[in-house]
């Protein structure tokens, strides 16, 4: 048991935020169910956002630790650990955990204007949401391998937006969760043009060709070379390590 307590010690210890945040998700979830079985409503009560926010401030951030279904906590751990992990690579741990958290402050804030129920907000989804948005924006074409079968990342958000419009108006009452998804997404969209510029969109949809060294030619094969530099570079030290030369670049080659 105490090898158990130290293992899962030093993982925690020596893990990035964002498997800090996957960590707590659980915890709390735990505690929930711990708390439910004595009837203790205590973390919705306190923590989960609703339009009485004033008395509880802190709930339009805590509300996204807070989630009740099994299968729920699941897909959104996978989901969280699955873009963060891409982003993490390409920017460092800054920029990805700007986005989440700004999808979730985005997320409390289309609830609190646009719901017109009485339930409670609850669930990182927003935050989540902010990342996969992000991550459409900058590799629509991203191909995801399950088992014996492949498709392309945007599909995934095709399918995530598409049953976010029908629970928008599914019934008479907005659906919470769908409003705070739109949230979400403006703060993927958000972040990504105040990183690449509004005006990068046109290469989103643009299939990539696998590159031909025969047929390239000395001069790409040294542009080539610098954005693989400059890739490296914000993998191992963030996007705000680059220089003003270096991000200009990068931003001019995306469009070719």
């Amino acid at each position: 048991m105490e090898s158990l307590y130290s293992d899962i010690s030093y993982r925690i210890r020596n893990s990035n935020t964002f498997e800090k945040i996957i960590f707590l998700n659980i915890a709390v979830y735990i505690s929930y169910l711990i708390l439910d079985l004595f009837n203790l409503p205590y973390i919705n009560q306190y923590f989960a956002l609703t339009s009485d926010y004033l008395y509880n401030p802190w709930s339009i951030i805590t509300y996204a630790f807070i989630h009740e279904g099994f299968y729920e906590l699941i897909f959104m751990l996978i989901m969280i650990y699955y873009s963060s992990t891409k982003l993490i690579n390409l920017y460092g741990e800054k920029i990805p955990l700007r986005i989440f958290f700004t999808g979730i402050i985005l997320g409390a804030l289309f609830f609190l204007l646009f719901y017109n129920g009485n339930g409670p907000l609850i669930g990182s989804s927003a935050g989540t949401y902010a990342l996969l948005f992000f991550m459409l924006c900058y590799m629509p074409n991203h191909l995801i391998k399950i088992s014996f079968i492949k498709f392309e990342f945007k599909y995934i958000m095709f399918l995530l937006f598409f049953m976010d419009i029908i629970r928008l108006f599914a019934n008479k009452t907005l659906d919470g969760g769908a409003i705070a998804h739109l949230g979400g997404y403006l703060a993927g969209f958000y972040h990504y043009t105040s990183v690449y510029g509004i005006g990068d969109f046109k290469r989103f949809y643009k299939r990539r060709k696998p590159r031909n060294k025969k047929n390239e030619s000395p001069a790409d094969f040294s542009r080539q070379k610098k954005i693989d530099i400059i890739l490296d570079k914000i993998s191992k030290s963030g996007y705000d390590s680059l220089s003003k030369s270096e991000k200009e670049y990068l931003f001019k080659s995306g469009k070719k």
